[in-house]
């Protein structure tokens, strides 16, 4: 079974100083061969650059799905929803 499918993605950053500030949206089309099977993403984000290496973040992302599809296991047409609050550190 053979699909075709249109997507894109926009994304911005703005920093000031040691903050960062994340926006970023992204959209999949139907489908070619499965009608209302499209969704979309978005996410806002924080980074605070602690130093160099490491930094602190947090972001929440939400994914909006057609009625023909399920991404996530939670039910066609349904919304997904994340918080992520985190330290990373690169070595």
């Amino acid at each position: 079974m053979d699909s075709d499918r249109g997507n894109f993605r926009l994304s911005g950053l703005y920093t000031m100083g040691a903050s960062e500030f994340h926006l970023n949206y992204g959209m999949a089309d139907d489908l070619s061969n499965i009608n209302d099977s499209s969704a979309n993403q978005w996410t806002i984000a924080y980074n605070y650059n602690l130093s160099k290496r490491t930094k602190v973040y947090a972001f929440y992302t939400q994914v909006d799905q057609d009625a023909n599809v399920d991404y996530f296991g939670t039910g066609t047409g349904t919304k997904f929803s994340s918080l992520a609050i985190g330290l990373r550190h690169n070595f």
